[in-house]
């Protein structure tokens, strides 16, 4: 598979992702979250925008899917095809695809699995994608995973995303599969992360390892999209490391009677805070 990477509104802080995703021969391809057309299309060749085969939103959020419209009918003056719009609601601009939980799609040599992911929105999807013949794999998160952090609840609950990242994307994926599955995620958010859980969490160097390694790469790398893998989540993100006792700790006073949704809830209540 191919990816090519599509930057949005970094100019003013948002750093939201769109992704071409692509058969390793690049004759065909889904765009995945266009939300800001008018940055997305100069970054695409004549030949990437006819090989568009349908637009894909992981969630409704305009940021997401504001640019469905045009990139349809941009497909449609260059290919003279119609594609379909694919998402997770009917509240989505232009919608003609609304897949279920598990429903399978395959684009060349590429088996793409989309699981529903509510509470950052009721209708957020991620899209789980293994090449048969290089036996890639990824997975598009939107804004329900994100490097080192998970998306606020804003139409969900601490249960609906508990169950979202360890009930559908861990364990359907599988444990066999953790260490070799890249995420891609819907905005880069991996500083902000890092600093937020160096302040809160693992406060010494030495404390997590392989936090210290994400926090170096940070400091160096603006793009940290398809550079981790959900195994690397799994050794320092604190919403998949709910019994760690560097987590713990910061919740002493009533450690003991936490449930695992709880306490996501709480982790997610301290970053909002901290971020206001």
């Amino acid at each position: 598979m191919f990816i090519k990477v599509l930057k949005m509104r970094w100019d003013d802080g948002f750093n939201i992702y769109s992704y071409l995703l692509s058969t390793d021969d690049k004759t065909k391809s889904w765009l995945i979250d266009p939300g800001e057309p008018l940055e997305v299309i100069p970054q695409l060749s004549h030949s990437e925008i006819c090989s568009i085969e349908a637009v894909v939103n992981t969630h409704h959020h305009y940021s997401h899917s504001g640019g469905n419209i045009a990139i349809v009918t941009t497909v449609r003056q260059h290919s003279h095809k119609t594609i379909p719009v694919i998402a997770g609601s009917d509240t989505v601009f232009g919608i003609t695809d609304h897949p279920y939980n598990l429903q399978k799609y395959k684009m060349g040599s590429l088996d793409i699995t989309f699981l529903r992911t509510p509470c950052h929105t009721q209708d957020s999807l991620c899209l789980y994608v293994k090449d048969e013949f290089t036996k890639e794999k990824c997975i598009f998160t939107g804004d329900t995973l994100f490097i080192g952090g998970c998306g606020n609840f804003i139409e969900g609950t601490s249960d609906e995303m508990y169950n979202s990242l360890n009930l559908r994307i861990l364990t359907i994926i599988g444990k066999d599969n953790w260490a070799t599955t890249k995420i891609y995620p819907g905005h880069e958010k991996a500083r902000e992360n890092v600093q937020f859980i160096r302040k809160y969490f693992y406060k010494n160097v030495g404390d997590n390892k392989e936090f210290d390694e994400l926090e170096e790469f940070v400091k160096t790398n603006e793009v940290t999209t398809g550079q981790f893998t959900l195994l690397n989540e799994l050794t320092y993100n604190p919403y998949l490391r709910l019994d760690d006792p560097y987590i713990l700790q910061h919740f002493n006073e009533m450690k003991d009677l936490l449930t695992h949704t709880t306490i996501i809830g709480k982790i997610k209540q301290l970053q909002c805070d901290t971020d206001m």
